[in-house]
């Protein structure tokens, strides 16, 4: 997540713009690690698709707590903090 976070923090959009983009990126690798996973799951049980808006669902909300939670100590600058 650091690499990502400094890759984003190198570009020249605003704070806000770069919040939105890794929330987003961070959101969508974590639902499609959800995805991945209930697919495995869904083999042997589970395979209800409500159950794969569950898996997608809570991995995505961790990842944006996680977001939230990791912007505490790490924010977007610009150089002027």
């Amino acid at each position: 997540m650091k690499l990502l976070w400094d890759w984003i923090d190198k570009k020249p959009w605003s704070e806000k713009n770069k919040y939105r983009m890794i929330i987003l990126i961070c959101t969508s690798v974590a639902a499609a690690a959800g995805l991945g996973l209930w697919s495995i799951v869904q083999l042997w049980t589970l395979d209800h698709w409500s159950w794969m808006a569950v898996f997608t669902g809570y991995s995505a909300f961790l990842a944006l707590v996680l977001i939230i939670a990791y912007s505490f100590n790490h924010d977007f600058h610009n150089g002027t903090h």
